[in-house]
């Protein structure tokens, strides 16, 4: 439920070079366009690490706006009160620092040390680490703040006009997915609505000319007959043609096709999803029929127009003035001389391919230099620079990882058999003050730490926010208060004092893995007990002694779980010393172990992780719905009704039942077993500020979720882990999918419940399978609407070949049905319409023959003309009727009534007898 976050209208908002100078130590240098207001010793300490002198080369990352005492507040920043949040909060600023030390036995100290940082609001700051790398070193040639205008210049000249806004749903599927072509689509539309705009630009570029042929026709005039003017007005009319100048300056245009790898348009066709590559199945829905209007829409409404650089306040020298003349402009969309001109110089942006829809490729034109860049699309505002989880696995996973402290019931939720990596995300959820301590490392190493923690406790972003707020990414000693003022922090730190100083509650080691917790952590009540109490023990001489507990192994960690009071653990116990606990966190902390060793990538390991953190608030909804009655986070936990009486949010129910919601348990014991291992843990969560959070996220989605009337995550649920499924809870479900998943947002809702890695469309398509007819109907269904969007029909292109021709196979059989049933329609037609045109014709000839002569029939001649023909026309009527009645009564082995043309129903005369004589 984390935000998307806001798009700026700059890409860098300061950049900042410090210098180590012999005699006054860390010195800021520069700061443009403008000073940040900030204590300027602060950002010269926290840009030059402790221990430079050690490393060539260093990346170090720091926040500001995070407390009033790293907030910017100088007189020149852009904007007014009235644009200021409500809060008045400002948003965080994310510092990219990159400082180097070039040997110079020429000086003192014989080694030169400079920093260079940017400070932007764009979360991926990964991005701009090889503009930071030539920007450095073009500083050393020529140390003048030139080399931080071309730097700030450059890299707010970037244009990301065209990079698709996805909704969290589309981001929940495009991150767990390896396919390169996912929403292809998206950037298709957003290009296809710039080559509109481009179109409008060429129009407008004609005017353009004229205007300058006229103007060129002016100043000949006037170097002819030069009028007499003012100073001022030389100085607006050279401030003018400089505008023009800088404004010429080409920006990025991108204009793509969609391709797949191997340039092949991206057009799935209707035998996706078959068996051979020959079969075909009629009436499917095909995907590459369906325009993208429906995207174009999403894509339209989710992403905000290109915005507007607001105008730039004085700089503090006539450089900096004579750069801001130059970005004193509205940004346009390119005329047709500057694409022109782009093109010859990038020809690679002038037809762009999508290669890999995970990111949105561009360039920086900096000092000559062309600079790819890849910005992320996928990711969320928690997700900060290129952090490694993998490697905060490794390292808290090692043998060397070890456990030290007071057991204290928000971290040690399984007691002694807590893993390292379990009490770190204890620690975090639990708004603990967290200290990462690398001594003799890089601060880009620890970093990294803190970045990955924060993507830890956030499950990747994906669903918490709050813990990139008061991350310290590096600090050091000056900056002490300012980190001591932000409950919960969660920071990174080279020097090894910080051990010693009472200033944190659980320290950790980045060489090692040791995690210590310090001896004064504050004490907690215990939980509210709403469960069953776990077996009691001893605890005699540092031993364990349980009692009522037939296999031992829980009782200890369900006490510590349940508030209950343990012992210290001593210095350097290994979790895994002892009997081996086997509950959900320790089955997780295996499963990424696992995964590390086999080489799974950092995608695979964030979506583990982002699921952890899932489950972990439906479980704490429900604790709370059993603790308190309700809960404002999630779902009430109930199960499936056949009696159609349901009390959830949005949860359909009538006379068939009522479905499900909330966290789905496998049986009574496991789900009081979750309750106790997560009751403390949970305690403290409900008291962070992400818990907050999360209560505000949750009423926002509840009003603008895509599908409303019933918990998908629970059905999905249902469908996976359950051992039993009933027919009437399979065939509710079935019908609900198929009846409110329709429009194109509603099914990325459904498909981000279903990644590739958990199966994709399995559980789903195991109604196929179904021995009752109408929930095959309803998968089939569902399927084709699924596959009636271009993301549906990868999904549905992925399923094993079983399920395919499952699918295919039903499919098959509706459609001969069908054709069935069209032809026993066309038969009925076909003879109704024959014994019509019979009809007409023994009509005609028994007209004729009466006409003729009718007295072979007995009858007497008319008395009259209008007689006459009444009775010739009844004769002959009743002559045809007797056929057909003799036809019919032979083949239904009985008599039928007749028709006659006046539509009344009579049967022939003579008791239904055939022959000539019934007339």
């Amino acid at each position: 439920m984390a935000g998307n976050g806001s798009r700026t209208a700059q890409h860098v908002s300061f950049v900042l070079l410090a210098e180590f100078d012999i005699d006054q130590g860390s010195v800021l240098s520069h700061e443009y366009p403008y000073p940040t207001g900030m204590d300027e010793q602060l950002l010269a300490d926290l840009m030059i690490p402790d221990g430079v002198h050690e490393q060539t080369e260093d990346w170090t990352i720091f926040f500001l706006n995070q407390t009033p005492g790293n907030t910017i507040s100088s007189i020149f920043t852009p904007g007014d009160e009235e644009e200021e949040e409500a809060d008045d909060k400002k948003d965080l600023l994310y510092v990219l620092n990159l400082v180097r030390t070039k040997h110079d036995k020429s000086v003192k100290r014989g080694a030169v040390v400079k920093a260079l940082a940017i400070c932007t609001h764009h979360p991926c700051i990964q991005i701009f680490k090889p503009i930071l790398l030539i920007a450095l070193e073009d500083y050393y040639v020529d140390p003048s703040v030139e080399c931080l205008v071309r730097l700030f210049d450059a890299i707010n000249s970037m244009d990301i006009s065209l990079a698709p806004t996805l909704s969290r749903d589309e981001k929940l599927v495009l991150r767990v997915s390896e396919r390169r072509d996912i929403f292809a689509e998206k950037f298709a539309s957003r290009q296809a609505l710039s080559q509109g705009h481009q179109r409008s630009a060429s129009d407008s570029s004609n005017i353009l000319a004229k205007t300058t042929d006229t103007r060129k026709l002016s100043l000949s005039r006037a170097e002819n007959h030069p009028p007499q003017s003012t100073p001022g007005h030389q100085r607006s009319t050279s401030s003018s043609v400089a505008k023009q100048l800088r404004s010429s300056s080409p920006g990025l245009s991108l204009n793509s096709e969609v391709s797949d790898d191997e340039g092949r348009p991206l057009s799935n066709g209707g035998s996706a999803i078959w068996v051979g590559e020959s079969e075909t199945v009629e009436g499917l829905p095909n995907p590459t029929k369906m325009e993208t209007n429906t995207d174009v829409r999403s894509s339209e409404s989710g992403h905000s127009q290109r915005p507007d650089d607001p105008d730039r306040k004085s700089s503090m020298d006539q450089l900096s003035v004579t750069s801001s003349l130059g970005q004193i402009r509205e940004q346009s969309t390119p005329t047709s001389l500057d694409s022109h001109r782009l093109s010859a110089q990038h020809p690679q942006h002038h037809r762009h391919i999508v290669r890999d829809t995970h990111f949105f490729e561009t360039s920086v034109l900096y000092n000559g230099h062309n600079l790819p860049i890849k910005l992320p699309v996928s990711t969320f505002p928690e997700e900060i620079g290129d952090y490694s989880l993998i490697q905060l696995i490794q390292t808290f996973t090692s043998p060397t990882a070890t456990i030290s402290g007071p057991a204290h019931p928000h971290l040690h939720t399984n007691g002694m058999q807590t893993p390292p990596l379990m009490l770190l995300f204890n620690a975090l959820i639990t708004q603990k003050r967290i200290i990462f301590l690398g001594y003799g490392r890089p601060a880009g190493h620890v970093s990294n730490f803190v970045l990955a923690a924060c993507a830890l406790g956030s499950g990747c972003g994906c669903h918490l926010r709050g813990f990139a707020e008061r991350a310290f990414p590096y600090t050091n000693l000056s900056n002490k208060a300012v980190v001591e003022a932000v409950p919960g922090f969660i920071a990174g730190v080279k020097n090894p004092i910080f051990e010693s100083l009472p200033m944190w509650d659980v320290l950790c080691h980045t060489d090692t893995g040791k995690i210590v917790v310090h001896r004064d952590i504050s004490s907690v009540p215990p939980p509210i007990s709403s469960f069953p109490t776990p077996p009691s023990l001893n605890v005699r001489g540092g031993a364990v002694v349980f009692q009522g507990d037939e296999d031992g192994k829980m009782a200890a960690s369900m006490m510590i779980g349940a508030g209950g009071v343990a012992g210290p653990i001593g210095p350097g116990v290994r979790p895994d010393q002892g009997t081996k606990l086997e509950n959900y966190d320790s089955m997780f902390v295996d499963d990424l172990t696992a995964a590390v060793a086999q080489h799974f990538g950092e995608t695979m390991i964030r979506a583990r992780v982002a699921e952890y953190v899932s489950r972990f608030i439906r479980i704490a909804a429900c604790y709370e719905e059993t603790a308190f009655g309700t809960t404002s986070i999630g779902f009430p936990t109930q199960p499936f009704s056949e009696t159609g009486v349901s009390s959830a949010m949005g949860i359909p129910q009538g006379f068939c039942g009522s479905l499900g919601s909330g966290m789905v348990f496998g049986d009574e014991v496991s789900s009081s077993k979750e309750m106790s291992w997560n009751a403390s843990r949970v305690e403290g969560w409900r008291l962070t500020r992400s818990y907050e959070y999360l209560q505000q996220d949750f009423q926002v989605w509840l009003e603008t979720r895509p599908i409303k009337k019933m918990d998908i995550k629970h059905q999905i649920s249902r469908l996976r882990y359950a051992k039993a499924v009933s027919d009437s809870e399979m065939d509710l479900i079935m019908h609900t999918m198929s009846e409110d998943v329709r429009t194109y947002e509603q099914i990325v809702e459904l498909l981000s419940h279903l990644p590739p890695h958990a199966g994709g469309l399995l559980p789903v398509t195991f109604g196929l399978f179904h021995s009752i007819a109408p929930i095959r109907d309803a998968t089939v269904d569902l399927l084709n609407i699924i596959r009636s969007q271009p993301i549906g029909n990868h999904f549905v292109s992925n399923l094993n070949a079983f399920h395919r021709f499952a699918y295919i196979q039903i499919l098959e059989n509706r459609k001969r049905e069908q054709q069935a049933q069209v032809r026993q329609q066309e038969q009925l037609s076909s003879q109704h319409h024959q014994q019509a045109q019979i009809a007409q014709q023994l009509f005609a000839a028994a007209t004729t023959v009466v006409d003729q002569g009718s007295g072979q029939f007995g009858t007497k001649p008319p008395t009259s003309s209008a007689t006459s023909l009444k009775s010739k026309r009844e004769t002959a009527s009743g002559f045809v009727s007797h056929l057909f009645s003799g036809t019919s009564g032979s083949s239904n082995g009985g008599h039928s009534s007749s028709v006659s043309r006046s539509g009344s129903m009579h049967r022939p005369a003579g008791g239904g007898s055939g022959g000539p004589s019934a007339f």
